[in-house]
């Protein structure tokens, strides 16, 4: 895993890593964290855990910066702590363009662990399958799960019956898992819904995919949706590429 932070005004920044240290030892084998030059304090405080973990230098925070590092290191996620206003095209290119997961920190600080309560946003595309995979491989961690999906225009009585067989199909699937699971329709705008539902539910985190030109994400991009969706929920949000790496670093 590659952690990306900033430092600057992320008082807390160690604070949230430290929920992220419980999947450590089950799902990744090693942390990098990529830091400015003046993060002395934060290595001495990383020498005080018991995980395996390296150091590297970052300078402008750039999508090229990260994901060389990324790519270098072979790391099957990438997570950033960054300010959201001043790194808003970093993000935004990272959500869009990465073929590595991306974790993107929210402000919101809670005693609850990052996947108590997981938020998946889902049309049933190849992007939205591999959210689902991916969410599977870490059912031992996820308290709850609320499966959203979205319309966005008027659909038939038949449409709409389909749609409630899919999620509970979906939702059946994660019950089987041991995933303690349920399943929402919203109408709307995509962003603004997948946010409200992750308020509504009092999320921990909102899952959703990309890199697919059929997926209704495909169509999100052009109007910026999951740019909205990153600078809008408190929340920390994963993007999952449709094709993500099988380093486990």
């Amino acid at each position: 895993m590659l952690y990306v932070t900033d430092l600057k005004e992320r008082i807390s920044s160690f604070d949230v890593f430290k929920k992220l240290l419980l999947l450590e030892k089950k799902v990744f084998d090693r942390v990098i964290f990529a830091l400015p030059s003046s993060s002395d304090a934060w290595t001495e405080s990383l020498s005080s855990t018991e995980f395996q973990f390296e150091t590297k230098t970052i300078r402008n925070f750039s999508y090229q910066e990260i994901t060389s590092i990324a790519e270098k290191e072979r790391v099957s996620c990438i997570v950033v702590d960054l300010d959201k206003t001043s790194h808003n095209t970093t993000l935004r290119e990272l959500a869009l363009k990465s073929r590595t997961p991306v974790l993107v920190m929210g402000q919101k600080h809670s005693d609850k662990g990052l996947f108590d309560h997981v938020i998946f946003a889902t049309d049933w595309s190849p992007a939205s399958v591999k959210v689902m995979e991916h969410i599977l491989t870490f059912r031992e961690l996820i308290a709850e799960l609320d499966i959203i999906h979205v319309i966005s225009e008027k659909l038939t009585v038949k449409d709409m019956r389909e749609l409630k067989e899919r999620l509970e199909h979906t939702r059946k699937i994660c019950l089987n898992e041991g995933i303690n699971a349920e399943s929402h329709i919203y109408a709307g705008d995509v962003a603004e819904e997948i946010v409200t539902a992750s308020e509504d539910y009092r999320g921990t985190m909102i899952a959703i995919g990309s890199g697919t030109e059929k997926s209704f994400l495909k169509r999100i991009f052009k109007r910026d949706t999951v740019n909205n969706i990153i600078k809008s929920a408190a929340v920390p949000v994963l993007i999952v590429p449709v094709t993500v790496p099988t380093s486990r670093d």
